[in-house]
């Protein structure tokens, strides 16, 4: 069986769409709806809300069907129509309301697509991916991509803000048709279900736990704000055109996209933990750096800096969980360290706009942003040096995992999911 190109492909598609329109956000809500930053919060994080209490549903509904190909082109439909409504509708509150019903659309799109990885790579028939998590990796780097470079198309909307969602709706049209027509089902895998029961034997196994989790928690929280309050920020007080924007946020999803796979590779040598660190701390310290300067070259390069520091920690912070969880709840772990991260982001852009009414009220307007900046890029640091304390308990509690597991790999040649 050889490398899926038609399905990395229809990944990175799909994600042109949802970042293309970020760009654009301010003319659309605040600009054309007459909304507020807390419109743009809610615009920004309902659709992860959708996505969160939808997300099972496309599992339960694809492996009880026994097909994936069917439902990404319907869903593909159904989104693109939705992204199409955006643009018709005036009322606010209809508005937020197809966009949380927009972001449930995608996650059957985005879910769908990734479970078709999966179905490929736990295949025993095929030798070349089979339970070596390679090409899961990849299919998530095509997913990055797809955001990064869907950040710089937000130019389309330099004069007509309404554009991106008209060409994001015609990418997913065209997924839609590239998935009915190139898409192939074979071997459905259903994974495990998801129960709290066993997460929590999980967590009661290893505490530590919660590391990986508040790291990603704390990742896409800071995103949250980097979306919504700090797009708005470098549209109204430094001046940038919605392509400007893309290039500029585009800074901090590139490098994570493109390092994701080195950074595996180099924590074969240095370990998975040190990496989120000192990545977290980089993203940390120039991402509070990025909300004090209105120098086009100083920020171009805080930004850079960020998301190499993002890079640098964005894969290892997953293969850190994986590590630390118990062998036989590896799937549970990982279900609920995304499911904490969509939490983190969806509440992000909102407690974003909250803390800046705060520091508005109590600092002079030359700091205010600078203050939020700060508190959003410490957030992250101060995660670091309350880990650094168990760094040697949790590097034990790995090793002596890594051991288990390796004794039942022993006496099981079959991968524990």
């Amino acid at each position: 069986m050889g490398f899926p190109y038609t399905l990395v492909t229809l990944v990175f598609l799909s994600m042109l769409p949802v970042t293309m329109i970020v760009p654009v956000v301010k003319d659309v809500v605040k600009d054309r709806l007459l909304g507020s930053n807390w419109e743009v919060a809610y615009f920004t994080s309902i659709p992860m809300l959708g996505s969160f209490l939808f997300a099972p549903v496309a599992g339960i509904i694809s492996d009880r069907f026994k097909n994936r190909k069917y439902f990404i082109s319907f869903f593909c439909f159904v989104d693109a129509g939705l992204f199409y409504s955006l643009t018709v509708v005036t009322d606010m509150g209809l508005f937020l309301f197809l966009r949380f019903l927009e972001g449930a659309a995608h996650i059957f799109i985005i879910g769908l697509l990734l479970s078709s990885a999966a179905d490929r790579e736990n295949d025993p028939e095929n030798k070349r991916y089979y339970g070596k998590g390679i090409l899961m990796g990849i299919t998530g780097m095509f997913l990055s991509l797809g955001g990064a470079f869907g950040m710089p198309l937000g130019i389309l909307g330099r004069k007509n803000p309404l554009l991106p969602f008209y060409v994001g709706s015609g990418i997913l049209i065209f997924v839609g048709l590239m998935s009915l027509l190139m898409l192939k089902d074979k071997g459905i895998h259903k994974a495990k279900d998801f129960k709290l029961s066993d997460l929590k034997v999980a967590i009661f196994e290893n505490p530590f736990l919660f590391v990986p989790f508040l790291f990603n928690f704390i990742d896409r929280f800071t995103v949250g704000f980097i979306i919504s309050s700090f797009n708005i920020h470098l549209r109204e007080t430094l001046a940038f055109h919605p392509g400007m924007l893309g290039v500029f946020l585009g800074l901090v999803l590139f490098p994570m996209s493109l390092l994701s796979y080195p950074s595996a590779l180099l924590s074969r040598k240095t370990g998975v933990l040190p990496l989120v660190l000192i990545g977290s701390t980089i993203y940390g310290v120039f991402l509070g750096l990025s909300g004090t300067t209105n120098e086009y070259w100083y920020l171009f390069t805080f930004l850079l800096i960020c998301g190499i520091g993002a890079g640098v920690m964005f894969v290892p912070s997953m293969m850190l969980a994986s590590k630390m969880s118990k062998p036989g709840l590896t799937a549970t772990t990982m279900t609920a360290f995304t499911g904490v991260g969509s939490l983190g982001f969806m509440l992000g852009p909102v407690v974003s706009v909250q803390m800046q009414l705060v520091f508005e009220s109590v600092l002079p307007p030359a700091y205010s942003f600078s203050a939020l900046s700060f508190f959003f890029g410490f957030l992250e640091i101060g995660l670091v040096f309350l880990t650094i304390p168990f760094f040697k308990k949790i590097l034990g509690k790995m090793n002596r995992i890594d051991e288990e597991r390796e004794k039942i790999s022993l006496a099981n040649p079959d991968p524990i999911m």
